[in-house]
C-alpha cells in the first residue's frame, strides 16, 4: 500500500512538472509553430480586434501558390479530408471521405460554402462545420470557427502557408478547462494538416501516400506513456522517480516539440522498454537474493 501511495505521488509530481514546462516553454512555441516573427505580427484577412490571436502557424512548401491553393480548396470531410491523422479522426467519430490516391478534384470554394467536419455528424463527439467567410483566389481563405489561411510567394518555387486562429474570451470554468485541453490537441492535428498539405503538393497528384509513419509515431507515443506510468510502479529508488521523470519530459517533447516521426516516438519507446526490463530484473533480484538475506539477518 505504501509503494502505491508513493507511486501516485510521483505521478502527480510528473504531471505538475509537465504542465509547468508546457505552460512556460511549450505553449508559446506551439502557438507559433513554423511561423516567423514577421508572420506572427502581420495582419491577415479575418483578423478581428475583439478576439485574441491564439496561434499563427506556418510551413514552407516547395511549389507555386497556385498548386498549394488547389489543395486548400479540397478541405472538407466530404471532399479531400483535412490531411491530418485520419485514424484519430475516425476513432473520435469524424468520418471523412478517404482517398487512396490524392487528386485535387473539387471546385474552388466560395463564400457561403460549408466545409463539413464529418460526413456523419451524429457519430461525431462534437459536431462542427466551417462556413467559408472570405475567399481571395490563391491568396486568402477565411473559415468561421477555424481561422485564416494565407499564401505568400517566397520565390518562384517556394510558398509559405500560414494559418491563424483567433478565440473569444471564455468565462465559464468548464469551458476554460476544455479549451486548455483542446489547445494542444488542436495543435497536433493542425500541425499534421500543414505537413499533409505540404506532402500532397510536393508529391503531385495520383501519388499514393502511406499513413504507416503516422500510425507508428502515434503507437510509439501511446505505449511510451503507458510504460512510463508502469515504470513508476515497478521501479525502486531512482528508477521510480528520476528516470520516469526524465522519460516523461522526453515524451512531452516528442508529442509537441519534435517532428512527428516514428524515429523519435519509437526511439523513446525502446528506451522506456529497456528501463522496464532493467527494473524487472532488479525487482527479481531483490526477491530472490536480498529479501531472503535480510530475513536471515
Amino acid at each position: 500500500m505504501k509503494n502505491i501511495v508513493k507511486s501516485v505521488v510521483i505521478l502527480v509530481f510528473m504531471t505538475l512538472l509537465q504542465l509547468a514546462i508546457y505552460e512556460l516553454a511549450l505553449k508559446p512555441t506551439i502557438a507559433t509553430w513554423g511561423a516567423t516573427q514577421a508572420e506572427v505580427s502581420m495582419p491577415m484577412a479575418g483578423d478581428d480586434n475583439a478576439l485574441t490571436i491564439s496561434s499563427t502557424r506556418a510551413i514552407q512548401i516547395d511549389a507555386e501558390k497556385s498548386e498549394v491553393w488547389k489543395w486548400l480548396m479540397q478541405l472538407g470531410a466530404d471532399r479531400g479530408g483535412f490531411y491530418s491523422y485520419y485514424f484519430i479522426e475516425k476513432a473520435m467519430g469524424y468520418k471523412t471521405r478517404h482517398q487512396d490516391n490524392i487528386t485535387a478534384e473539387f471546385p474552388e470554394l466560395v463564400v457561403g460554402d460549408l466545409i463539413r467536419g464529418s460526413i456523419d455528424q451524429d457519430s461525431s463527439i462534437i459536431a462542427y462545420n466551417f462556413p467559408v467567410l472570405q475567399v481571395k483566389t490563391a491568396q486568402e481563405l477565411v473559415l468561421d470557427q477555424w481561422g485564416s489561411f494565407a499564401l505568400t510567394q517566397v520565390t518562384s518555387g517556394e510558398t509559405r502557408l500560414i494559418i491563424r486562429t483567433q478565440s473569444a474570451p471564455i468565462n465559464n470554468k468548464w469551458l476554460q478547462t476544455a479549451h486548455y485541453i483542446g489547445v494542444p490537441l488542436h495543435y497536433i492535428m493542425e500541425r499534421r494538416t500543414l505537413l499533409g498539405i505540404k506532402a500532397r503538393v510536393e508529391a503531385g497528384e495520383n501519388i499514393l501516400l502511406s499513413t504507416m509513419a503516422d500510425k507508428l509515431w502515434f503507437t510509439g507515443i501511446v505505449f511510451s506513456a503507458v510504460f512510463i506510468w508502469l515504470l513508476v510502479f515497478i521501479g525502486r529508488g531512482i528508477q521510480s522517480i528520476v528516470i520516469p521523470t526524465i522519460l516523461s519530459l522526453l515524451w512531452l517533447f516528442s508529442l509537441l516539440l519534435f517532428t512527428p516521426l516514428p524515429l523519435y516516438s519509437l526511439g523513446l519507446l525502446s528506451a522506456v522498454l529497456i528501463c522496464i526490463i532493467r527494473a524487472m530484473k532488479v525487482a527479481s533480484y531483490r526477491r530472490r537474493i536480498l529479501l531472503p538475506i535480510s530475513s536471515i539477518i
